[in-house]
């Protein structure tokens, strides 16, 4: 397994007409996100949850389940002061040559609460784009490449990526009702990345 980017836990409105009004429009609707998501990110922190631990825990479960031994790296996230060139979700442009017998990449694109629009209808819902690369040992050659999505709600991977629907006990219609869920919304989140974690080693095999 190789480093993880750096990710933080974010709160999105998709489709906020804020973001089509220009620059006036667009610091408008950031005004108004900020302040949610800094709420978001103190309850996550309050309750020391930490997303990249928890897929840790469950990928590394669910692939020794099908015969599989992950070797991860410490520090888990790529120090700070090293360059990293990296393309779509936080995937490596090139990789090294390793000791193992191959290695995988897995970055994060949006992770966090999302909602579909401002509408009732588009409820904040724990949301999760994760990508995972398998190249071979000696860097040059692409295995598997898979990208799963917990609730689809920004549509640029339509067609490309495993769609999981959200678990409806973590669906919460404003922000007010998300804020009222306190510890809950964290628990929503721990089960987003742990359905994600499964859902990528499915597509593994179990080793013959």
């Amino acid at each position: 397994m190789l480093p993880f980017a750096k990710s933080e836990i974010d709160l999105l409105i998709v489709n906020n007409p804020g973001y089509n009004l220009g620059l006036i429009g667009a610091g408008i609707a950031e005004a108004h996100r900020l302040p949610k998501r800094n709420w978001l990110r103190r309850q996550v922190a309050s309750d020391g949850f930490d997303h990249l631990e928890v897929f840790r825990a469950r990928f590394t479960e669910a692939m020794q389940a099908r015969g599989y031994r992950l070797q991860w790296p410490e520090p888990l996230v790529v120090v700070k002061n090293v360059k990293v060139p990296r393309a779509t979700l936080g995937l490596r442009k090139s990789y090294r040559p390793v000791s193992s017998d191959a290695q995988m990449d897995i970055g994060f694109g949006f992770i966090g609460y999302a909602a579909a629009g401002t509408q009732d209808s588009a409820p904040y819902r724990p949301t999760v784009v994760a990508a995972a690369k398998l190249i071979s040992a000696d860097g040059k050659n692409p295995l598997f490449t898979e990208v799963v999505n917990y609730n689809e709600v920004f549509g640029f991977y339509e067609g490309k990526a495993i769609v999981l629907q959200p678990d409806d006990a973590f669906r919460y219609p404003d922000f007010d009702d998300l804020e009222a869920a306190g510890p809950t919304a964290v628990s929503g989140l721990k089960a987003a990345f742990e359905a994600t974690a499964d859902k990528l080693a499915e597509q593994f095999g179990p080793v013959q």
